[in-house]
């Protein structure tokens, strides 16, 4: 039991730390992709290729790690991640970017398939929410601190920021390597145990309310890949702003994140039932998408901009606690279904955000706003007595 507190402690720690490591570049990107002289769609082809490699990478590591472990995963994700990285920061040849960014995609999903995984073996159903929202609430103070070092470091030179995203990812593999345990096989539901099944059966794994949960994930990162490869440029092209203050901007989005994931969210799930809370936060994001996109004013955009990244923090530990509730066993590969869900969106969401930019820079909200709230029709007839049937099967 003392270990696995521990385990719980070091899972925790580490996201928080990987999630500072892998979001360093992103207030860069656009100062990047302007000293290139590159066309603004190429920002969400950028951002498609590396997402065609977490599509690619999700399902193979989730499976992967359930039968061979999981520490090995998480070093071969962040050291992946960080050379793909550096790859990508110092190369000006438009394909060469295109195949860092699809390694990146690839190997970082190695990392978030497998670290999900190891705190799903090391928590129960009775507290997993609990750990899953302190989890999302250190990815958010993560990405918080990525996003501000990365625009002061890079605010000058851009390099300097992806270079020290390569240290830290260095770093955050040997971290991994000598702080975490691997998880024990004893828990029921855990793959590692089930003898002679060398292949998943994906087609007893899902049933049509998980197929639901995954329709609404690939929606919900659709709208928040969009966002965020609109967000950033918006800023920079349309407002004139500099990295250093998208990076105070990213940073304040983390900051409100995490006061929402640690004060609101165990208050809100107290209160209401888990799928109830769900299908509101949705239709909020809406609703603040679509407020972004009818702002005139900058200071009221923004405003809009760090509302819907709160209803976003709230949402992310949701769908993963729920769709966990509604499993029954192999949570590696549920979780790289999860994340190859997550990865059409990625896909799908940044190239349409990198097209239609042009024609109009608040349409990438638009259709967003559009998308999520067709998802929330689709997410109607899912209900509480689903989950909880499944949570006691």
């Amino acid at each position: 039991m003392k270990n696995k507190n521990k385990s719980l402690i070091f899972i925790i720690l580490l996201n928080m730390f990987s999630s500072l490591a892998f979001n360093m570049a992103h207030p860069v990107t656009p100062m990047f992709i302007n000293k290139l002289g590159l066309p603004t769609f190429m920002f969400g082809l950028f951002f498609a290729t590396m997402s065609i490699g977490n599509f690619i990478g999700s399902p193979l590591f989730g499976t992967l790690s359930d039968k061979k472990g999981r520490i090995k995963f998480l070093v071969l994700g962040a050291i992946g991640y960080g050379l793909s990285q550096l790859g990508f920061g110092f190369n000006t040849n438009p394909f060469i970017i295109l195949i860092f960014r699809f390694t990146g995609g690839f190997f970082v999903v190695s990392y978030l398939t497998t670290s999900m995984a190891y705190l799903t073996d090391i928590t129960t159903n009775e507290n997993r929410t609990k750990y899953i929202t302190y989890y999302a609430a250190a990815n958010t103070i993560g990405t918080s601190l990525g996003s501000l070092l990365g625009g002061i470091i890079g605010n000058n030179n851009f390099k300097y920021a992806f270079f020290t995203q390569f240290i830290l990812c260095l770093i955050l593999g040997i971290l991994v390597y000598f702080l975490l345990e691997e998880p024990t096989k004893d828990k029921k539901h855990t793959t590692l145990e089930i003898p002679n099944h060398n292949k998943v059966n994906y087609s007893k794994l899902i049933n049509k309310n998980l197929l639901i949960m995954f329709i609404m994930v690939g929606a919900f990162y659709f709208a928040s890949t969009s966002y965020n490869s609109s967000i950033n440029y918006y800023i920079e092209d349309v407002l004139k702003l500099s990295p250093t203050f998208i990076g105070g901007f990213m940073a304040l989005v983390g900051i409100v994140g995490f006061m929402v994931n640690l004060f609101l969210t165990p208050l809100l799930a107290k209160h209401f039932k888990e799928i109830n809370l769900f299908k509101t936060i949705t239709i909020c994001i809406t609703a603040s998408l679509f407020l972004m996109v009818i702002s005139k004013n900058v200071i009221l955009f923004l405003t809009c901009a760090v509302i819907f990244a709160s209803f976003a923090s709230i949402h992310i530990p949701l769908q993963q606690s729920i769709i966990t509730k509604l499993a029954k066993e192999n949570y590696g590969s549920l979780m790289g279904l999860l994340n190859s869900s997550k990865a059409i969106g990625q896909v799908t969401g940044s190239l349409t955000a990198g097209f239609i930019f042009d024609l109009g820079n608040k349409l990438p909200f638009l259709i967003s706003a559009i998308i999520v709230f067709i998802s929330f029709i689709i997410l109607l007839p899912l209900n509480s007595n689903l989950i909880i049937n499944n949570k006691h099967h």
